[in-house]
């Protein structure tokens, strides 16, 4: 099937398979299985100023059904829109995460990003009909949305997926999840205006599902509310903020996803190496591999050393460059198979587990390797 609908960007937002039980007639499988996909980009984000008029295409999220193709759910600023949010006005080109926290095998959290540097959380409420499935709002603004008169370097672009992952901040003694992206014009990506930044913003409500009326009132994040990191070491992020930020050096962006395994964030930053407005030439640039700690953005050392770093060493020791040019991919994470399973077991038989970007590979220094574990449970086929 092929599907087109009036509030559809340029399809730039890669769709995902998820299961959602939903009461409409329209869901044709007994799987429950939906396509979730963003709006995508809009056209008006060509322009490097801030658009001063809401994004006319692109704004929402939608839930199709992935036998069919029929539109079931849809977010958007429209009194047509199953879920109906005024401020839902910039393009969401990224692909949305779409997550599974209770096991149950139903998506229930996602979680999105858009053009004005907003970051959006959504509680799905499965067996519910379409007009009461899901609840959601902007938990996270760091880009121009919502200033009055924001200037270039102000206009902070999400084109990524956000990166979640659960971890546990040991001096608080509580769990988190970190929502972490970076910024970067990816429609122009030779354009140095604005001051671009990574950043880790915590969500509290770890299980819990929100109310329409708590995301209505949710405090939203700013930049006032996350510790910078850059040119600090050993960073404390108290109680009363709600994260940290990486403010990246002069024209680095970033234009790929993060990655986070054993508390370490993983992000890939461009920099453009010309001053030119033909983007063939974006061949020559630099691309920098970082490697930070999710709980405070402190480089990937051992403690001892990082105890005794300055913030300019800090700095330095995030940070790998690498030698592909072009606009490097998002970090992955390859575990080879044993050495040679027939004659060998224990975990020395297995070969290190391996970080790549593109085609370049590195130690991610992981303290134990994965080891395979076999396990069966009463009805499970």
């Amino acid at each position: 099937w092929i599907r087109t609908f009036d509030e559809f960007g340029q399809t730039w937002s890669a769709p995902v398979v998820a299961k959602v039980d939903i009461d409409s007639n329209l869901q044709s499988s007994l799987q429950k299985a939906v396509l979730i996909v963003g709006g995508g980009y809009d056209t008006a984000h060509d322009a490097p100023a801030h658009p001063s008029s809401p994004d006319l295409e692109g704004a929402g999220i939608f839930m199709l059904d992935l036998e069919t193709g029929d539109r079931i759910w849809r977010a958007g600023r429209d009194l047509g829109a199953d879920l109906t949010m005024s401020y839902m006005t910039r393009a969401i080109p990224s692909r949305v995460r779409v997550i599974d926290m209770n096991g149950d095998g139903y998506a229930d959290r996602m979680y999105a990003a858009d053009l004005g540097g907003q970051i959006w959380r959504f509680d799905i409420r499965n067996t519910l009909d379409p007009d009461n499935l899901v609840v959601g709002g902007v938990i996270g603004r760091f880009g121009a949305e919502g200033m009055s008169s924001p200037g270039p370097a102000d206009t902070r672009r999400f084109y990524t997926t956000p990166d979640v992952s659960m971890f546990k901040d040991r001096r608080l003694d509580r769990q988190f999840l970190a929502i972490n992206i970076g910024s970067g014009y990816r429609a122009h990506p030779l354009d140095n205006s604005s001051t671009d930044r990574f950043v880790s913003l915590r969500d509290p409500n770890v299980f819990t599902a929100l109310t329409q009326a708590q995301y209505d009132s949710y405090p939203i994040a700013t930049d006032a509310d996350l510790v910078e990191v850059a040119g600090e070491v050993n960073t404390v992020v108290p109680a009363n903020k709600r994260g940290w930020m990486l403010t990246l050096p002069p024209n680095e962006k970033v234009f790929s996803t993060a990655r986070t395994f054993d508390d370490a964030v993983y992000f890939v930053s461009f920099e453009p190496q010309v001053n030119s407005t033909d983007p063939c030439q974006a061949g020559l640039s630099l691309n920098r591999l970082y490697r930070v700690n999710v709980q405070n953005g402190d480089p990937m050392v051992p403690f001892e050393t990082a105890t005794t770093m300055t913030g300019e060493e800090a700095d330095t020791a995030r940070v790998t460059k690498l030698e592909q040019g072009g606009i490097a991919p998002q970090p992955v994470f390859l575990f080879p198979t044993p050495w040679d399973p027939d004659n060998c077991t224990g975990e020395e038989c297995a070969p290190p587990p391996i970080a790549c970007v593109g085609v370049e590979c590195f130690d991610p220094q992981f303290p134990n390797n994965p080891v395979r574990t076999l396990w069966t449970q009463d009805g499970i086929e």
